[in-house]
């Protein structure tokens, strides 16, 4: 559990930093200056998402970085020509042009950029973040959702588009690492990594810029153009070299994170399961499913039967179409378990699912899907440790979905007697299940089994009805 009064003290600094830069900006060359107020800036943001903080809070200081995004640019241009004049002299009037613009753009901001009263945001943040606390789960669940987006994309094509785009992802990663390293340091690694991506990302993404900026002056900087695509060219191959690289750190990175997060479960399949669709996970399931559970046919209809009760309560148990993944996935491999013994056979298929390396599942995957098997009979319960990890939503998630694989499979005597047809309705508020003629047998075990879905249902009912 991160506390936000442990990052308060960052924070803090941060804003300091940033008050005292921001009144230098108008009078100082230092390229420094800008460049403090901006990673400042960057890293009591990067605090400030983690704990989901209510976006006005944000608003002035995205307003300042991005007024300072080209004043910024322009102090890096400047730079380069600057260290570029000694050996093309013809750059000095480009120079002039470029400095004589940096003087208009600060006396622009001095009219125009918002203040930062350091003591008053510090109230302000206090007041609304103080007592804050988020799981290490969902902080899983975060980076995980960023790492995908760049490993779907991966290998990139080297154009500036797509390289622009992979610098953007990282930095979001970036970011929140460097916000969580404040209290957890084994992330500190992985930043020195992305600086390193970023650093060569960025040389290309500046070598492009000026390559636009030059597009119309062809005859003038003939030599300048020239050095520039030498360059990129050189920065192109230096990033090729470390491409491969990149799944392999933010495997990495995912695994520091779950094993954070949930110590009970195998970490290591976290790329492999961005690599996999959600249809082909569950074909796979269905695959070791069919091999390992004593009746086939007794699976397919409890998967049928569960996304059939999916869709009739989904809305009032407040439960998202995304949900109906994990909801199939348990279904199937609800009893795996009966490989290893009929005793305990849903401990044993919760085990199975947790620890096993061909089915291609993230950390939170397993989790979800190996407590709905757990959970499809018996009194509900996770596995020891996990009530303090898990958010109380997700645990409601959890609970919900086990419901309804647990009312689907107390529809079945496996084979031997099932559930054909059944309708659902909703009488005073209580889930009522038409089932048809069935033995008195089936439906005392039905009775037991749908117990769990109905006292969900009739508390969200009730909730539901009073909003």
């Amino acid at each position: 559990m991160y506390k936000f009064e442990f990052f308060y003290r960052e924070i803090k600094k941060m804003s300091k930093i940033l008050e005292e830069n921001l009144e230098k900006i108008y009078l100082s060359n230092d390229t420094e200056t800008v460049h403090k107020c901006r990673v400042s800036i960057r890293k009591i943001r990067g605090i400030l998402k983690i704990f989901k903080c209510p976006k006005e809070l944000e608003v002035p200081l995205k307003e300042i970085a991005s007024m300072l995004g080209p004043l910024r640019d322009l102090e890096v241009q400047i730079d380069f020509l600057k260290n570029r004049l000694e050996i093309d002299s013809s750059l000095g009037e480009l120079l002039d042009d470029f400095l004589y613009k940096r003087e208009i753009l600060k006396r622009d901001l001095v009219k125009s950029i918002p203040d930062f009263h350091r003591k008053n945001f510090l109230y302000e943040v206090n007041t609304l973040l103080k007592n804050k606390e988020i799981y290490e789960y969902k902080i899983y669940h975060d980076l995980y959702e960023k790492v995908q987006e760049i490993i779907m994309n991966h290998p990139v094509n080297i154009n500036s588009k797509e390289l622009h785009e992979l610098r953007i992802k990282m930095k979001k990663i970036r970011y929140m690492l460097e916000a969580l390293s404040v209290e957890k340091k084994e992330y500190k690694e992985f930043i020195v990594f992305f600086k390193q991506y970023q650093d060569c990302l960025g040389e290309i993404h500046d070598i492009d810029v000026w390559l636009d900026i030059l597009s119309e002056k062809i005859s003038e900087f003939g030599k300048l153009r020239s050095y520039l695509r030498k360059k990129r060219h050189r920065e192109i191959i230096a990033f090729k070299n470390t491409l491969h690289d990149i799944p392999s750190v933010l495997g990495k990175i995912l695994a520091t994170a779950a094993i954070n997060s949930i110590a009970e479960f195998e970490n290591s399949q976290e790329i492999r399961s961005m690599r996999n669709s959600k249809s082909e996970k569950l074909s796979m399931a269905e695959k070791l499913a069919l091999e390992l559970s004593p009746d086939p046919q007794h699976i397919k209809r409890v998967r049928e039967k569960s996304v059939k009760i999916f869709r009739e309560v989904r809305e009032v148990i407040n439960l998202n179409e995304e949900d109906v993944f994990f909801l199939e996935a348990g279904a199937l491999l609800h009893d795996i378990g009966y490989s290893i013994s009929e005793k305990r056979h849903n401990d044993h298929s919760c085990e199975i699912i947790a620890s096993s390396e061909y089915l291609p599942f993230s950390s939170e995957e397993r989790v979800v899907i190996s407590m709905i098997a757990k959970n499809h009979r018996g009194k509900f319960s996770l596995i020891n440790g996990l009530d303090r990890v898990l958010p109380s939503k997700e645990i409601s998630r959890i609970n919900k979905l086990s419901g309804i694989v647990k009312a689907a499979d107390g529809m079945e005597f496996e084979s031997l007697e099932y559930v054909e047809n059944f309708d659902i309705k909703v009488c005073d508020g209580e889930l009522v299940f038409e089932l048809g003629d069935i033995s008195e047998a089936l439906t005392e075990r039905f009775s037991k089994k749908s117990a769990l879905l109905k006292e969900s249902f009739k508390k969200d009912f009730k909730k539901r009805k009073r909003g």
